[in-house]
């Protein structure tokens, strides 16, 4: 008889059904690959990507200047931060506030090093955390025991809260991308702990270690977002873990700390001059009312973009099903999802409340609570539609869920559209429009070359307005002298485009030094006629930048402030009229650049004051002593050198 298989027979092939199986995942897998490549490349186009400018823009500007700093102190020093007197009269950057770049510092000077342009390498960090973010999703869902279809649903879940959920996509385009990468990143230590935890193999361990300490160089806030799910996971399997299980989880977290040491032993040295930071994503219970209705309240809090939540309720009405069914089936991953998920929207919903929580800005933790629901929803999505949840239903439910369905979709589809504003038409304005909405509010412009269409929320090449004043300070700023600039991005710019002292940048820098901010003391930059002046003095304040119309500061036009020019779209700039120097007492010629500040020509007789702010590690050389001068309204206070002393001599940065 011949063993040759019937028609019949051939449908039912196990090794064909397979081969079918497994090509099909592989096309659906294609599929999501290209469109996530097709939406990073979208938003990320390559010719800005692979530049050597720097993506600069709102908060890219923060992070470039503190990249610049860091990376000339480890090449220069080998130290991870530095004495910057070019801002804010002298300040100790990379000690505190960037806090959050570290793995952003540490990659861009990696790849500089290896000669990756610096540009090039600070872009290239934000196509990582673009890149990353499916492959973490499907991993980690793997990991969490999830098959390959329910870990694909994931990975495409992830993908639909990066690009369409207002607040992922605010955090990667306003240049939050260090908390962004740090939003999903996290799933992988966690699913890794849990993995070893399961089995007990070494390779999960080391793993562990690893992404953990990289979670961490990300961004600090890891070990808020993984502390909860993971001391329940720990706790849970205590009295089951073998002694080399508990030695490798105390090993990994000796590693994260060995890791990080390098920048927190910095912080907690300068901790004295921390500021209160509860300025920003400042929530309450009310916004989760807001958000779930998808409306904007406040976007300090939410960020500026309209507030689109579809995917992101969906998600956690899908996941919270499915804790209920693993709370039936008694699932291990139980505890650590409700733990994981609603401890991320205590602190979203009401960090607010608390003078602790307050200070890491609370709302911020609605993206891991979003982003630990896509693997519960995924299993449960999965689940049902195997196990035919859909069948046997009477026509009229069929009806209902087809309504819902529609309803849905329609509110995923506007959340997406609202990010492809390319496929939608334009509003019809005029150039007096379009110019009226810059001057309302220069932070957010519109697309540049279109009239009227909403912005597109991906990046695009440096504002010529920017280049301009850039490139006229460079050429005119070549007296002593400083530039105090109103508009907080502007200022960040300047800072690392230019060799010019800038006062000015971000408003709610946590350190003392931002004293040395008059824009911070008041936001109209009007504290009197006298006491203005006397600023202009002790900060050696040369030209003044504004960017809002009508600011009260402006009155001094004609007795403290002399006009320049007007620069386009809003900018002016004026000279001050007082006498500037960076002596308060002596005189001679300051020469400074990064961690030294050169002095000549002094009278070795007379003590020397200096308008830079004081350090504790200063060094005089040579044969000279250097001590802090107390400044009325700044606490950080100036540099005196007690006489006698050279007349030539260097303030160093001993470290």
């Amino acid at each position: 008889m011949s063993s040759s298989p019937t028609t019949e027979e051939a449908p039912k092939s196990p090794q064909a059904q397979t081969v079918w199986s497994r090509h099909r995942f592989a096309l659906a897998l294609a599929l999501v690959v290209v469109l996530h490549l097709l939406g990073t490349f979208y938003y990320e186009r390559p010719w800005l990507i692979f530049s050597e400018e720097p993506n600069s823009w709102l908060d890219f500007d923060t992070h470039i200047e503190q990249v610049w700093r860091v990376t000339e102190a480890l090449d220069g020093w080998g130290k991870s931060w530095a004495y910057d007197p070019h801002l804010l009269a002298g300040y100790p950057n990379g000690t505190i506030f960037d806090a959050d770049n570290k793995g952003w510092e540490l990659w861009t000077f990696a790849l500089w090093k290896l000669g990756v342009p610096k540009g090039m390498a600070f872009n290239l960090f934000i196509l990582l955390a673009h890149l990353l973010v499916p492959w973490v999703a499907f991993f980690s869902a793997r990991l969490f025991g999830l098959d390959r279809w329910a870990s694909l649903a994931a990975m495409a879940m992830a993908l639909a809260l990066w690009y369409f959920d207002s607040f992922p996509h605010w955090c990667w385009w306003v240049g939050m991308v260090a908390y962004g990468f740090a939003g999903y990143f996290f799933l992988l230590p966690l699913g890794l702990l849990y993995r070893f935890l399961k089995d007990g193999r070494a390779r999960h361990g080391v793993l562990l270690a690893v992404t953990l300490s990289i979670a961490h160089l990300i961004h600090p806030y890891s070990f808020v977002i993984l502390v909860f799910p993971m001391v329940t996971l720990y706790v849970q399997k205590w009295k089951s873990l073998s002694l080399r299980q508990h030695a490798g989880l105390w090993g990994a977290a000796a590693m994260v700390l060995a890791t990080n040491a390098y920048w927190l032993i910095v912080a907690f040295r300068f901790w004295h001059y921390i500021l209160n930071s509860a300025f920003y994503c400042q929530s309450t219970l009310s916004f989760f009312w807001t958000d779930y209705m998808g409306l904007l309240k406040e976007p300090l809090v939410t960020g500026v973009l309209d507030n689109r939540t579809g995917f992101r309720f969906t998600f956690l009405a899908l996941a919270v099903v499915c804790l209920y069914l693993w709370r039936k089936d008694r699932d291990d991953r139980f505890w650590a999802f409700v733990i994981g998920i609603f401890s991320m929207l205590a602190v979203a919903y009401m960090g607010g409340y608390n003078l602790v929580f307050s200070q890491i800005q609370p709302y911020r933790h609605v993206m891991p609570a979003m982003y630990l629901t896509i693997i519960p929803a995924a299993a449960f999505l999965t689940r049902a539609i195997r196990e035919g949840a859909l069948s046997g239903w009477p026509k009229a439910a069929y009806a209902v869920f087809a309504v819902g369905l529609v309803l849905t979709t329609t509110s995923w589809a506007r959340d997406a559209l609202y990010f492809l504003p390319n496929f939608l038409p334009d509003p019809q304005l005029t150039d007096e429009d379009e110019m009226a909405n810059v001057a309302i509010n220069p932070d957010f412009r519109r697309v540049p070359g279109s009239k009227g269409r909403q912005m597109e929320f991906r990046h695009h090449k440096t504002f010529e307005d920017f280049t301009k004043i850039a490139d006229w300070l460079s050429e005119h700023d070549t007296e002593d002298g400083r530039v105090l600039v109103e508009w907080w991005i502007l200022g960040e710019h300047l800072a690392w485009r230019t060799d010019s002292e800038i006062l000015g940048g971000f408003l709610e820098r946590n350190l003392e030094h931002s004293a040395a901010n008059l824009f911070r003391r008041n936001e109209q930059g009007d504290i009197g006629h006298d006491a203005l002046k006397q600023y202009f003095e002790d900060y050696a304040v040369k030209w003044v930048l504004l960017s809002r119309l009508d600011l009260e500061i402006e009155k001094y036009e004609g007795t403290l402030l002399e006009p320049v020019g007007f620069m386009e779209p809003v900018h002016r700039l004026y000279r001050t009229t007082v006498d500037v120097s960076y002596f308060a007492k002596n005189s001679g010629k300051v020469e400074a650049s990064l961690n030294t500040i050169s002095v000549k020509g002094t009278d070795p007789h007379e003590d020397v004051v200096l308008r830079y702010h004081w350090l504790e590690t200063f060094v005089c050389e040579p044969d000279c002593k250097v001590e802090k001068e107390p400044m009325e309204h700044d606490p950080v206070g100036f540099i005196r050198v007690r006489a006698p002393h050279p007349p030539d001599f260097e303030i160093v940065n001993g470290y």
